[in-house]
């Protein structure tokens, strides 16, 4: 695992200032602290930082072999199998590892390379022999990537958004939208960043350019086509069980590859239990677990991960968190580059540093959700899909609009006599009804925290209005498979994957994903949500697959999620705290915010009338992001 950067000239005469090109490199120190290289050729440079995994002794890089020089990020897990057809077909080698297979995979196949790949990977080669510069992204956005042209035209690529504003003719400008984005849904969507004019590669997406021409437009393209494989076509329990469980199982085996100690982050949930149960299987010797606890009980699985470490003989470290003040609101901006609110990258980032003092390498239980259905929010919409199909959509919106009116707003009543959102969301669509229940901060509390100025930048552009256009896209009439799509382009890559990668790679910690193994991927996003939601469970086939391997209490235990307790955590800091912070940072003196509904935000949340622990968080974050980079310099 690594940190990769590129600067390619926009004239060909033009030559690559290599202190500007390390300057670039070493903003991503933390991502490679056991190396580094550079290459220039011309108009071109590449620069690495190197976190040693597989062959330590070889595969630095950049590595040029043949006129075709690489600067990757990742891990290829069918590698060896790669390697043997090239063998076959009369190349040959000189180290074990998989980043001279990559470069001797494209001289073989070309552009091809990326779909015969397995694995986690964000690269940059340039082939002098065909002046070519090919950049591409793994299926799923495991790894990042990000490109940008700065005010000269010339083209950038780094792992980090670091990397990229370090070059000194980067203009940095808000990106409106990336704005609503991040306030609504606690993260910037993809291929959007913070910045105007700076982007992400999406995944499954390669770029193509030929460095002797002046570059103008940059068109990224896809090679694999996650539309393609959404559909409820499987709906028999028999026809997926027995592959599921051989490929889930070989997507934990093939990730236990490793030069370096390796082990596994361990919730006590289902998804983590089971990776770790796999590993054990696959180890001759107990394998290391890690788990984090809280200071507030309701938020706290650390004692089931340590009683499911006991039952299977796992070598188990727990570690605990207690956050009461804004100390981490620096840290935060500095991992993530761009503003960032969920909920768990402060514990994600404590238990990966922890966790790197043990190991260099951790499995991890994420994308189960997105792929088996494990959200409340998928058996939320399950469920009102089946009032949905009963009544025809004019009627709903008649009925359920009207009872919404008059049904009364209790925020502080139990749960069952909370109605007036399933009633508003019933008269509405299954994605409406979905964005409302993830966004961190609803539409309606947004438009009066924006000023008029903000509304006009952003032109009519919703978080909702993206999901609507991803949701279009498949053209099925499962409406919880639309959202599926939605969650592996939006949250997944943009929320989840940012996170895990930045804070364990913050902590030089490698982090693999089996769940979200591609051959894995496109067996179960053909399957119907019926085979893993009925009204008491979720992820069924994942339970009824690995029965045998768990414990009891693991399958019976309800999904808690991993979150932190913000609400009491933010309540926890004088109020006055808060109201100055803003009152003296950009934020409070944007002209993007309304002060006054600020300030009204928070006295209802310390008088505790309603919780809005997630939406202050952001606007803390936001607030810590624009003093950082539109500050005084």
């Amino acid at each position: 695992m690594c940190g990769v950067v590129a600067w390619v000239k926009h004239l060909p005469d033009q030559c690559v200032d290599e202190s500007i090109l390390r300057l670039m490199t070493e903003t991503l120190n933390h991502r490679g602290p056991d190396g580094e290289g550079y290459f220039t050729s011309g108009n071109v440079g590449l620069g690495h930082k190197r976190l040693s995994i597989l062959d330590i002794q070889n595969g630095h890089q950049p590595m040029v072999h043949s006129g075709v020089a690489l600067s990757y990020n990742g891990e290829i897990y069918n590698f060896r199998e790669l390697k043997e057809e090239l063998l076959q077909k009369g190349h040959t080698f000189s180290t074990h590892c998989d980043s001279e297979v990559l470069i001797i995979g494209w001289k073989e196949w070309g552009v091809e390379v990326v779909s015969k790949l397995r694995g986690m990977f964000a690269f940059i080669i340039h082939d002098e022999n065909n002046n070519t510069i090919f950049a591409a992204r793994d299926r799923l956005g495991i790894k990042p990537l990000h490109w940008a042209k700065n005010t000269e035209g010339d083209l950038l690529f780094s792992s980090e958004l670091k990397g990229i504003t370090a070059n000194p003719k980067i203009d940095k400008k808000l990106n409106f939208n990336a704005v609503e984005d991040f306030l609504s849904l606690g993260f910037v969507a993809d291929p959007k960043t913070i910045f105007q004019n700076i982007y992400k590669l999406p995944p499954a997406h390669f770029v193509l350019i030929n460095t002797k021409e002046v570059i103008n437009s940059i068109e990224p393209k896809c090679y694999w086509n996650i539309e393609d494989f959404v559909s409820d076509e499987i709906s028999s329990e028999g026809d997926v069980t027995e592959d599921f469980a051989s490929l889930m199982e070989d997507a934990v085996r093939s990730r236990m590859l490793s030069d370096v100690p390796l082990g596994s982050f361990l919730s006590g949930g289902l998804d983590s239990s089971v990776i770790s149960a796999v590993m054990q299987k696959h180890s001759s010797e107990p394998i290391n677990t890690f788990s984090i606890g809280f200071d507030l009980s309701q938020y706290d699985e650390s004692y089931y991960a340590k009683k499911v470490a006991e039952q299977l003989g796992f070598n188990h470290v727990n570690t605990n968190v207690s956050i009461n003040d804004l100390t981490f609101l620096e840290t935060l901006i500095d991992i993530y580059d761009e503003p960032f609110a969920d909920n768990s990258a402060i514990p994600t980032y404590i238990l990966s540093k922890e966790a790197s003092k043990h190991v260099k390498v951790a499995l991890s239980g994420d994308g189960a959700d997105e792929l088996l259905y494990g959200y409340r929010n998928h058996k939320m919409v399950w469920a009102e899909e089946k009032v949905r199909r009963v009544l025809p959509s004019a009627v709903r919106k008649f009925v359920f609009s009207a009872l919404a009116k008059v049904y009364p707003n209790w925020n502080n009543a139990p749960k069952f006599l909370k109605g007036k959102t399933t009633l508003n969301a019933l008269a509405g669509s299954a994605i409406n009804s979905y964005h409302n229940a993830i966004s961190i901060t609803s539409q309606q509390q947004l438009s009066r925290l924006y000023t008029t100025y903000f509304k006009r930048q952003l032109g009519g552009y919703t978080s909702l209005s993206l999901f609507e256009s991803i949701g279009a896209q498949y053209k099925g009439t499962n409406s919880l498979k639309a959202i599926q799509l939605i969650d592996f382009k939006t949250y997944l890559a943009s929320g989840i994957l940012t996170k895990v990668d930045r804070a364990s790679m913050k902590n030089s910690l490698e982090v693999r994903v089996p769940f979200l193994d591609h051959y894995l991927v496109e067996k179960m996003l053909s399957v119907s949500p019926s085979l893993n939601i009925s009204w008491s469970k979720s992820k069924l086939l994942l339970s009824n697959a690995f029965t045998s391997f768990l414990p009891a209490f693991v399958l019976k235990r309800p999904k808690m999620g991993f979150s932190s307790p913000m609400d009491e955590w933010l309540r926890q800091i004088p109020l006055e705290s808060l109201q100055l912070k803003f009152k003296e940072g950009l934020l409070g003196q944007s002209d993007l915010f309304c002060t006054g509904g600020i300030n009204t935000l928070l006295q209802e949340h310390y008088e505790r009338r309603r919780d809005h622990g997630m939406t202050i968080w952001s606007l803390l974050i936001f607030n810590a992001f624009v003093n950082k980079h539109f500050g005084k310099q």
